[in-house]
Formats: structure tokens, sequence, C-alpha cells
């Protein structure tokens, strides 16, 4: 995925469970709680892992269960909200128009990072969330 910035720039990274409203092309912002923030390396192999999800065709579904929020030193970088099962994620970056992209959720980046997802998720525990 094209990431606006590169991993050294990030100072932190919160892992968001999507909620409210679902009608993204009135987002500004994701909606939701922050299940857990991660500095430092951690911050950056989150986004790392972000930039190694390869392309894959999109669906139409998009119903998005978390996102990621990526702080640098003057504010948020960029959100993403991905939806695991029609395999679109939207990104946020620096007031411009939000842009939704095509991910591959089953690669090796893909399943770690909803892993890393289902780990800080309370609610995930021993069941699927619905993307």
């Amino acid at each position: 995925m094209l990431l606006p910035i590169d991993p050294p720039d990030v100072r932190r990274a919160d892992l968001i469970r999507v909620a409210g409203d679902r009608e993204w092309e009135q987002w500004t912002s994701v909606p939701g709680p922050v299940l857990e923030s991660v500095t430092g390396a951690d911050a950056e192999a989150l986004v790392r892992l972000v930039s190694e999800l390869p392309d894959a065709g999109m669906m139409r579904c998009y119903h998005p269960v978390y996102a990621l929020r990526v702080h640098g030193a003057e504010g948020v970088l960029f959100e993403i909200a991905f939806c695991f099962r029609c395999h679109n994620a939207l990104g946020f970056a620096g007031g411009a128009q939000a842009t939704l992209e095509g991910f591959d959720p089953d690669s090796p980046a893909g399943q770690e990072l909803r892993r890393r997802f289902r780990a800080a998720d309370p609610n995930a525990a021993g069941r699927e969330p619905a993307s």
C-alpha cells in the first residue's frame, strides 16, 4: 500500500475499533475507541506491515472493524480503516480527500495486521469479527 510517510517519521500508532456511523463518506476521522497505543519501534513495525500489504481486487461491502491512526511530532499523520472482508482500506492524510484502496488480507502482512488488531480487542476473543 502507498503510505504518505516513512516509518521513521512515526511517533505513535493507535489501534482503533471502528464504531458509530458507518457512513464513511462523511468521515473526517475514523470514529471509535483506541484499543491500544504503541510507540517507537512497535509503531514503526505496524506502519511497515501496512506498507507491505499487497494490492488486491476491491469488493463492495466496506464495513471496517479496525483502523490505524498514526501520529508524528506534529500530530496525526494519517488514518487507515480496514475491511478485511472486502479487501478495502480507506486512508485519510493531512486533511486530503479520503481514498479507498484494495489490499490482500490473506497475505502474511495482512494476517499479522489482523492478528495485532484482534489481540488488542477484548471483544474479539474467541470469535471472528465481522471484518
